[in-house]
């Protein structure tokens, strides 16, 4: 079936907001009376969302006022450090909407975090599926079936681009097929500019992930 949309991830794989996720874990940390984490206990302590990382460095007892400290410091920190665009993202974007795809972004923030930092990287996405719009977060698929559902389109007629485990484990989940963008081992793109010309230069694979 011919692909007639793209579903994306946000951090990592449209804007590069490692610095600001940081510096809000951190100082979340520091408002609970705790420690400030390290980037090794961070690296290590790391999950699918935001607040299942908090959960990790305080606990789940107080990962709900972590939680809530975190969006407090997210606009200063993203006014303090910028949040660019990952390279070969705005690149992506257009020429996936001059293809005629339906685009759409999946992410386990917050809308409003999602919002500012899609616009502070300068990216346009007509459609953004965030953590308030499903009851169960990344990994799990829901936010991907909504997605696809509000595009209109069936699991079939899109494909799911991120850049972690976490990110093929739900595209897999939601049959959908996966490239993994970036760095990561396996990677089936080193940026996110290459997928227009993979999308248009082979037929859709059978729903799974792409190394």
């Amino acid at each position: 079936m011919t692909v007639r949309g793209v579903i994306l991830d946000l951090d990592g794989t449209l804007v590069d907001s490692r610095d600001v996720h940081v510096r809000c874990l951190r100082a979340a940390c520091q408002d609970l009376g705790l420690p400030r984490p390290s980037a090794a206990l961070i690296a290590t302590r790391s999950a699918a969302t935001d607040r299942a990382t908090l959960a990790r460095l305080v606990g789940e007892p107080l990962a709900e006022r972590a939680m809530a400290a975190y969006n407090a410091h997210f606009p200063l920190a993203l006014a303090a450090a910028p949040a660019p665009p990952r390279p070969g993202a705005a690149e992506a974007i257009e020429e996936l909407a001059a293809l005629g795809l339906a685009l759409g972004v999946c992410t386990g923030r917050s809308r409003a975090a999602a919002a500012l930092l899609l616009t502070a990287a300068g990216l346009d996405v007509p459609l953004l599926v965030a953590r308030e719009d499903v009851d169960e977060p990344k990994p799990a698929p829901e936010g991907l079936h909504r997605a696809r559902g509000l595009l209109g389109l069936s699991a079939a007629e899109v494909v799911f681009a991120g850049d972690t485990a976490h990110d093929v484990r739900q595209g897999e989940a939601a049959g959908i097929t996966t490239y993994l963008v970036g760095g990561a081992k396996g990677a089936a793109l080193a940026s996110l500019a290459e997928l227009p010309a993979l999308l248009t230069a082979s037929p859709l694979p059978a729903a799974g992930s792409e190394g």
